[in-house]
């Protein structure tokens, strides 16, 4: 049995994440411990006391510093579902976005974070849209 204490350390540097042994319990009460995440937080917390310890937590997506690019390569302009994909992910009314799709073939959308890249790469697969990440996306 393993009794884990306050200044004992389970944080894994490389996935910053809580790696704790198969026999850890409470210092407190003996109880057995568990790992939660929940959106940015992360913790060992005590199963039958109120014993917890907790620390930040980041998905590997945010703490991914890469620039991708994504670029439409292939969408309809009378399709309204692309049409409003379009408008909503580049922050154009509906009427600039169909003008987009129906004079560019190929036209670059969003360049930065990895996380925004997921999230229009989910909108464009649910609509249809054909895309292209560079450099090569992981996520």
């Amino acid at each position: 049995m393993f009794a884990l204490k306050m200044n004992d350390t389970f944080l894994s540097q490389k996935t910053m994440t809580i790696d704790l042994p198969d026999d850890a319990v409470c210092e407190d009460c003996g109880g057995t411990v568990e790992v939660r995440r929940e959106g940015s937080i992360q913790g060992v917390f005590c199963t039958r006391c109120d014993w917890a310890v907790v620390t930040t937590y980041l998905p590997e997506i945010l703490r991914d510093e890469t620039l991708y690019e994504i670029s439409v390569t292939s969408g309809d302009y009378t399709n309204k579902e692309h049409i409003r994909a379009i408008a909503k992910l580049n922050g154009v009314n509906f009427l600039d976005a169909r003008q987009l799709l129906q004079t560019q073939s190929n036209f670059k959308l969003y360049k930065g974070a990895a996380s925004r890249v997921e999230e229009i790469r989910v909108a464009f697969e649910l609509v249809g849209i054909q895309y292209e990440i560079r450099p090569p996306f992981p996520w």
